[in-house]
């Protein structure tokens, strides 16, 4: 078992690293750590507006990214350590193999971990790890999170608690489960850095590699982070076809609106409110992609400075 160097933070790098090791690496089987600054992560076949706030995330600039894998979402920052284990397919997926080295290491640093439910560990009833995986090529690269020291207030405002029943599609929905920090339990305290080095000495075998890529490999890498998961398409692109419908009070008025999406394309919008012009309204969200940015500035086009206010009543 081997590991790379990598000391970035850049949420839509780190995807882009993992992807690249997993279709590069092909001979060894290998373990990465890694973190992020805050960024939420969400699962491959997930509606993202129906797992985030995303008013919220706008107003905070946390960046959403889609990773390769399927599964739930997940909020990282710094508090946070990710872990990653690629290694060659021999049977159907098996998220056991993969848990346990990673429950022995925690179990060896005097952490009471253990598995719960499918791809969880947790301590008590409360979870400090969620997985995924994905298989293509006869190599499987499984990854989670493991929350250290993360603000779990942020987590629970942008994530957890705020699931968006307005839509309705078919894709992944993430379990809403209570969550603790690793550092509450420890016997003897340490930094996240501590925790990352002993957690990377009692996974990695006692004489194993420790690889930097090349400049040519970290060019590949950005292209992959800048084409792919910097892009609109893969984003909210892949949002699986959804309906939206939602109805209350704006600004003290009625409202109701509806709309469906494809592809992230929105059609058959109709906003109703004694506040707006409907008429305009379907004509700038008819056609318009799924996307904040995009919804913001029709929402400032629409209502102006009550814009913040519609945005929470379009997404």
């Amino acid at each position: 078992m081997i590991t790379f160097e990598n000391t970035s933070h850049d949420p839509f790098y780190n995807q882009a690293f993992e992807e690249y090791i997993f279709n590069t690496c092909r001979d060894d089987d290998v373990f990465l750590v890694w973190q992020n600054e805050p960024a939420v992560i969400v699962g491959c076949y997930q509606n993202i507006c129906r797992e985030v706030h995303m008013p919220g995330l706008l107003a905070r600039h946390i960046p959403v990214v889609r990773r390769m894998s399927g599964g739930g979402t997940v909020y990282h920052d710094l508090g946070n350590l990710n872990y990653t284990i690629i290694s060659t397919q021999t049977e159907l997926l098996d998220y056991d193999c993969y848990l346990t080295p990673v429950i022995h290491a925690l179990n060896d640093m005097g952490i009471p971990a253990k598995k719960n439910r499918t791809c969880d560990i947790a301590i008590g009833d409360e979870k400090i790890s969620g997985s995924a995986q994905k298989a293509a090529g006869g190599r499987v690269l499984h990854h989670g999170t493991l929350l250290f020291d993360s603000d779990l207030t942020i987590l629970n405002q942008i994530t957890t608690t705020c699931k968006n029943d307005s839509f309705q599609s078919k894709g992944t929905v993430s379990a809403i489960c209570p969550v603790t920090n690793i550092r509450r339990h420890l016997l003897q305290d340490m930094t996240v850095e501590e925790f990352r080095q002993r957690l990377l000495g009692k996974v990695l075998p006692p004489v194993s590699q420790t690889r930097t890529l090349s400049a040519e490999q970290i060019s590949a890498v950005e292209r992959l982070r800048d084409e792919k998961y910097r892009s609109w398409e893969w984003t909210w692109g892949r949002t699986p076809a959804c309906r939206y419908e939602k109805e209350g009070l704006f600004s003290g008025m009625p409202i109701h609106i509806t709309y469906a999406a494809k592809h992230g394309i929105l059609s058959d919008a109709v906003v109703e409110s004694p506040l707006l012009d409907g008429a305009k309204a379907a004509e700038l969200l008819n056609g318009a992609r799924l996307d904040p940015e995009e919804f913001f500035k029709i929402s400032q086009v629409l209502a102006g400075s009550k814009a913040a206010e519609l945005m929470d009543w379009l997404m």
